[in-house]
């Protein structure tokens, strides 16, 4: 999944979310969002919402079925990027992946780390919330199964309960995604604070470039 062609030569942004920290931005219609894992193994978590109404959100169930009836994608990887019901709008197309396998399910929270005996863990939801607090918006506006999670991997496991069990990063340093904006988009990004396997037993930062379209 590869069109690197048209992805603009002129970066009109960049920046570095920090390990365990996040950050919401804009991303305008017709401009790419390269996503780097520039310091190496590392899982970001996306959200994706219409900068002019914050109601209109990714849906990643919806994408998913999309991707599979049109071929294009599943569980491990997308093309494109739908809204939830009723709108069903293109949100964003992903025209570049190094790595081409993510998840697309929720985030960390406050209570899987209290399961395993960490209280007061740094996660992604509550990062989530942190830096969409400027823009009025709480987990409650949120759908909170609906996050792209860059370059995390899960392996689905043939058992009566349909478990599953988490992977290593899928990338590599200096791996990238890039997502085209097809609406003016306001995007929330974390770089996961868990120190299992999911970020190479390692939380590290994550860096974003935003491009300006060709011509």
């Amino acid at each position: 999944m590869s069109d690197t062609g048209s992805i603009g030569p002129l970066v009109s942004d960049e920046f570095v979310i920090p390990k365990a920290s996040s950050r919401a931005f804009r991303v305008e219609q017709g401009q790419h969002l390269r996503v780097i894992a520039h310091e190496g193994k590392q899982v970001a978590d996306l959200r994706f919402l219409n900068a002019a109404d914050p109601a209109e959100q990714f849906s990643s169930w919806l994408s998913i079925s999309l991707n599979r009836i049109a071929g294009t994608g599943g569980t491990r990887r997308l093309q494109t990027l739908h809204s939830a019901l009723p709108r069903q709008n293109l949100m964003a197309t992903v025209v570049s992946d190094d790595a081409g396998r993510h998840q697309f399910y929720g985030q960390c929270i406050a209570a899987f780390y209290d399961k395993m005996g960490q209280p007061g863990h740094a996660n992604c939801a509550e990062l989530f919330e942190e830096c969409l607090a400027p823009h009025g918006i709480g987990m409650a506006n949120l759908d909170d199964t609906s996050v792209f999670n860059v370059f995390m991997p899960v392996r689905y496991l043939d058992d009566e309960l349909g478990t599953y069990e988490f992977l290593g990063p899928s990338c590599e340093p200096g791996d990238a995604i890039v997502f085209r904006a097809e609406m003016d988009l306001l995007v929330a990004a974390t770089s996961c604070p868990e120190e299992t396997i999911v970020n190479d037993f390692d939380p590290k930062g994550m860096m974003y470039q935003i491009l300006d379209p060709p011509g």
